[in-house]
């Protein structure tokens, strides 16, 4: 799987707090590692194996280390470490919930969510291509280039962050047009945020003329956005039968 596939998949995340995702320093230098020895490393330096799934080819552990309440997730690819993220404390279950009323722990599954969803789609392209055309003046047939607006498929990956009423997506670069007000390293603020039971929908301006909608089925998990550029997905895997919501 290439790296600029590294977060493909969706993960359901309880957050207590928006914290940013970063490498903790304990482990930068496992990034890249073999699995195999990576795991040895990780027990010596005091984690612990809290849970594990896998998604596609790649393989998603979230580790904790009691001595400093550090809960990190390690994505496996191709036998090695691809990614090291330090996560909340959520993710590691036991250590989230021992001292959580299930009050809180509820509130925190409906208020905060971090979606990774991965689909294909579709943006406008130009393309020049030579044709051949007669010169009545010289009376003969003359080469010129031609130019024709298309659309171009892409594969791409999105995330979501939702803490409460505030929320933000990560566009990888096939979503993100030439001209563009920026962003914050590829993250972009969501505006117009509606979280209902069924369905989250939500806006973000990319430049002056294009502001795209995103939709989320919290049912099937089936992501689209509309826009200068057009994307749809998946946003879940797993068994949600019997007519339950996905997250």
């Amino acid at each position: 799987m290439r790296l600029s596939q590294l977060m493909i998949c969706l993960a359901v995340v309880t957050l207590s707090l928006p914290v940013l995702a970063q490498t903790p320093p304990d482990v930068t230098d496992l990034v890249g590692a073999r699995g195999a020895g990576g795991e040895t490393q990780l027990l010596s330096r005091g984690y612990e194996l809290r849970d594990s799934n896998i998604v596609g080819e790649q393989r998603f552990n979230f580790w904790w280390k009691a001595k400093n309440s550090q809960c990190i997730s390690v994505a496996t690819a191709e036998g090695h470490y691809v990614s090291i993220q330090s996560v909340p404390a959520a993710n590691c279950a036991e250590a989230s919930t021992a001292d959580q009323s299930p009050s809180a722990t509820s509130s925190q599954h409906s208020n905060s969510l971090v979606l990774i969803c991965y689909g294909a789609g579709t943006r406008p392209t130009v393309k020049t291509e030579p044709t051949y055309a007669w010169d009545s003046k010289e009376h003969k047939w003359k080469s010129r280039d031609t130019v024709h607006s298309s659309a171009e498929g892409f594969n791409s990956d999105v995330q979501i962050e939702l803490y409460g009423d505030h929320a933000r997506i990560h566009l990888s670069e096939g979503l993100v047009p030439p001209i563009n007000s920026g962003g914050d390293h590829g993250w972009w603020e969501l505006d117009d945020l509606q979280v209902a039971p069924e369905v989250i929908t939500a806006g973000y301006r990319l430049n002056g003329m294009n502001k795209p909608r995103l939709n989320v089925d919290r049912r099937s998990g089936h992501i689209t956005i509309q826009g200068g550029t057009s994307f749809a997905g998946q946003c879940d895997i797993g068994n949600f039968g019997g007519g339950q919501r996905r997250f």
